[in-house]
């Protein structure tokens, strides 16, 4: 059997999950946002992880948890782009390998 939270065991969590992250517990303060399901303070754990740690789908992660639509709408378009970039990839370098054949220069595959 699941237990619910209430109000004033919800606002105490939160608190000390607030006291946890700015202390540089993130992770531990992440669990506790989570299990509060405190949207600000799962913004901020994204943020963390976005900003300071350059982990784009972690802060997906906690963005998604927050219903956070600008900060996964940003993460999903530089994800979109670098797939792009990706898909673009094998097209670009086999027009400079037709170029180069034709213009009398060996190719050279790494």
């Amino acid at each position: 059997m699941e237990k619910v939270l209430g109000s004033k065991e919800r606002l105490l969590l939160i608190r000390k999950g607030n006291e946890i992250f700015n202390n540089g517990d993130i992770e531990k303060a992440a669990r506790i946002f989570t299990t509060t399901a405190y949207r600000d303070g799962l913004i901020r754990v994204g943020d963390y992880y976005y900003f300071e740690k350059k982990d784009a789908l972690k802060a997906l992660q906690f963005y998604n948890d927050a219903k956070y639509e600008r900060g996964i709408k940003s993460i999903s378009e530089r994800i979109a782009s670098v797939i792009q970039r990706w898909l673009s990839e094998p097209q670009r370098l086999s027009k400079k390998g037709t170029q180069s054949a034709s213009a009398g220069e060996e190719t050279h595959t790494p």
